[in-house]
């Protein structure tokens, strides 16, 4: 008896001998709020890296507004794992005896949810009304799903910290710890624990950090996941409007250094070997001595980042990461499995030399371009009035120079995007400079035609070529001129990281169809050689559009496929029939369906959202596709509304239509030739479907109209001698 009871005791020694010497790892997440990389940069070397990228779902009327630095959002979206929606209500949750507005936090949290919460010590009474607005909204964002993700793997969560401010309580933190319920296991979020006064600070309070530790020290072992909210930066970026710029960036910089010092302190309590600290801003600041700067930052220490930049399949670019992928990663690491509604991917650490150096600089490109990127918007502005002054000069009788002008004023419309391409090569300057440059560019452009080449149809499909070769070598290099370009995309904006945009996905589709109808409308090519060229030319553009590991733009390839098949049989005399719409469409099905299907097979590292948007529909039927639907209409009827393109669109398919009319009229129903005709075909198909596929399709079909009116355009200016 005495063998058995003595070889139980050894055996439950070397069990917890093992446990001791393989513990299970943590997460630990201090949040310093309303933070850029410049204010990490103390950080940036010590761990794995990046620029966070902290775009939030769209402000819902049913809330109350946030803080103008989307500090709620940004933490509610960091416990979603996607863009969530949040406003004033995300900061009202406390520790379950708590009060708020002289009632407990338990009883209001009780009386929304009618469940009464056994054990958990911090509660967010708010969790209805979030979860309420957040399944209505864009992106279908699920409150609390990382906590729900981490209890079902059966690891316990806690919060600890605030960021209060005087008569304002801001438990922002909690939303990103808790599960779909609104619990968190353990923590601390009163203020009056865990601040102290300190009339030097903002406010004149400041986080006590003794206060933190010790909350953390006496966390039970089996609390895996901690969220710590060191609320001084966020405080110091709030109280910036009641000071002068050199003080309010004295106190920031105060409030960093306590920051680093806690984080330093902190790290001494944990297991290099074993657990992950994430130090990150989930929201930008609101005071910036730099202008359009609106990114959040990340640092990750622990097993597999130890240095380096942070990357994920998200964004495909080194030192870059979403808000959405914060959440993934944890999970990852702790080996529970993600949510259903998660979006992010987990980051991994990329080696890099002088990361810091690099991110900062990443950091003041990014913010110069934010500022550039509104001359696209203008351009949109410029290229309406074009049409405009197009349309006066072919439809109102004048003198032969005002059509001849008119002629080479019509090549602006290639003319632009192409210098928008070059502008990274020439300089990279702010906005007055870009404007100007843009300017010179373009019109140097069009003199060097002038001069060169002396036909402006010649010149257009000159210039269409030079683009679409341009955009497809630039895509084969990794789009670096694209990302650059303000005709390109900004990781701050956060729409798209990698492939090319919807704007110049439009240009590229307009510029080849277009381009490629006047070419061969000369009838210098022969029909064997312009059947191949055709064919050979539609393919690669659908491809660069389209596949997974070039464009990548979906929406852009369901434009692109019927548009291509249009071209393809109105080349061949055919005409607008049922039999030859249902072989457009099948033929649409087929090319579309291969991109899904050859990203659905690639590692789910390497998906881009086509092969994301097959998985989702494997998971909700049909379901999640009709969602996806709703989502892009919605958001297109929302633009056609509030977008300066919708005035572009309208203007050059109205115009178009009056040009064809009048030309056909005039040249009694020969305006076009058989090759121009079906560029006209394909250019109105892709601008329809460019506008209904595409998240902003408003500006996608814009910048293909423009050449479909273009090639209009330059057909009726033609002399009596032949092409202008």
């Amino acid at each position: 008896m005495m063998r058995i009871v003595s070889t139980a005791m050894l055996l439950l020694v070397l069990a917890t001998t093992a446990g001791l010497a393989n513990p299970k790892p943590r997460v630990v997440v201090l949040i310093a709020g309303s933070c850029s990389a410049r204010d990490f940069a103390g950080m940036l070397d010590e761990g794995s890296a990046g620029l966070l990228n902290v775009r939030a779902g769209r402000p819902s009327r049913e809330l109350e507004p946030g803080s103008k630095s989307g500090f709620e959002s940004g933490c509610i979206s960091l416990g979603a794992g996607a863009m969530a929606t949040g406003g004033a209500e995300v900061r009202l949750a406390g520790d379950a005896s708590g009060l708020i507005d002289a009632q407990t936090v338990r009883d209001a949290f009780e009386y929304r949810t009618g469940v009464r919460p056994r054990g958990a010590a911090i509660l967010h009474p708010e969790i209805a009304l979030m979860a309420r607005v957040n399944a209505e909204s864009s992106y279908r964002a699920k409150p609390g799903e990382l906590g729900s993700a981490l209890h079902k793997a059966g690891i316990r969560t806690a919060v600890i910290g605030c960021s209060d401010i005087p008569g304002e309580i801001h438990r922002e933190a909690v939303a990103a710890a808790m599960d779909e319920r609104g619990t968190v296991d353990y923590g601390e979020v009163d203020g009056a624990k865990l601040l102290r006064p300190d009339p030097s600070a903002p406010y004149g309070i400041r986080t006590n950090p003794t206060a933190l530790l010790d909350m953390f020290d006496r966390l039970r072992a089996d609390c895996r996941f901690v969220v710590i909210d060191y609320g001084d930066t966020f405080r110091a970026d709030s109280y910036s409007e009641l000071c002068t710029d050199q003080q309010a960036a004295a106190l920031k910089a105060q409030s960093d250094a306590r920051v680093r010092s806690f984080a330093r302190q902190l790290e001494r309590r944990l297991d290099a070997r074993h657990d992950l600290l994430i130090v990150l801003s989930p929201n930008a600041r609101s005071f910036s001595e730099i202008e359009g700067e609106r990114m959040g930052a990340i640092v990750i220490r622990g097993p597999g980042f130890s240095g380096g930049m942070l990357t994920s399949p998200s964004t495909r670019r080194g030192g870059i990461v979403t808000l959405g992928d914060v959440g993934p990663t944890i999970l990852d690491f702790l080996g529970a499995a993600p949510g259903v509604e998660m979006v992010g991917r987990p980051m991994r650490n990329v080696p890099s030399a002088e990361v810091a150096r690099t991110l900062l600089l990443m950091n003041s490109d990014a913010s110069a371009q934010a500022q550039r990127q509104v001359i696209m918007r203008w351009s949109s502005v410029a290229q309406s009035v074009i049409v405009v002054l197009l349309l006066v000069a072919i439809l109102l009788p004048g003198p032969l120079w005002t059509k001849r002008l008119a002629s080479w004023l019509a090549l602006s419309f290639v003319a632009i995007p192409v210098a928008m391409l070059s502008m990274p090569l020439v300089c990279s300057v702010g906005l007055v400079g870009s404007t100007l440059v843009l300017i010179g560019l373009t019109a140097a452009i069009i003199g060097l035609c002038a001069l060169v080449i002396r036909s402006p149809g010649r010149a257009f499909v000159w210039l269409c070529a030079a683009l679409v070769l341009g955009l497809m070598v630039d895509l084969l290099r990794g789009a670096p001129l694209i990302q650059a370009s303000i005709a390109g995309y900004n990781v701050i904006e956060g729409a798209r990281y990698y492939g090319i945009g919807n704007e110049l996905m439009g240009t590229m589709l307009g510029a080849t169809i277009a381009g490629l109808g006047m070419a061969l409308a000369s009838g210098r090519i022969g029909k064997r050689i312009a059947g191949l060229a055709s064919v050979a030319l539609l393919g690669a553009t659908f491809v660069s559009i389209g596949a997974p590991f070039l464009g990548a733009n979906i929406g852009g390839a369901l434009a692109a496929a019927p548009a291509i098949g249009v071209v393809l049989l109105a080349r061949r005399g055919w005409r607008p029939s049922a039999r030859g719409i249902a072989l457009i469409a099948l033929l649409t099905v087929v090319l579309v369906g291969g991109l899904f299907a050859t990203d659905a097979l690639r590692s789910g590292a390497a998906q881009s959202h086509a092969g994301k948007t097959v998985a989702m529909m494997s998971d909700e039927g049909a379901g999640g596709l009709l969602w996806v639907i709703e989502r892009k209409l919605a958001l297109n009827c929302m633009l056609i509304v509030t977008s300066v393109w919708s005035r572009l669109l309208g203007l050059c398919m109205a115009g178009s239509a009056a040009l064809y009319w009048w030309g056909s009229r005039l040249r009694g129903g020969s305006l076009l030739r058989r090759e121009e005709y079906a560029a006209v075909l394909g250019c109105l198909v892709g601008t329809l479907g460019a506008f209904a596929f595409n998240d902003s399709g408003v500006v996608a079909g814009a910048t293909c109209a423009v050449f479909l009116f273009g090639l209009l355009a330059l057909r009726l200016l033609e002399n009596d001698k032949g092409r202008i």
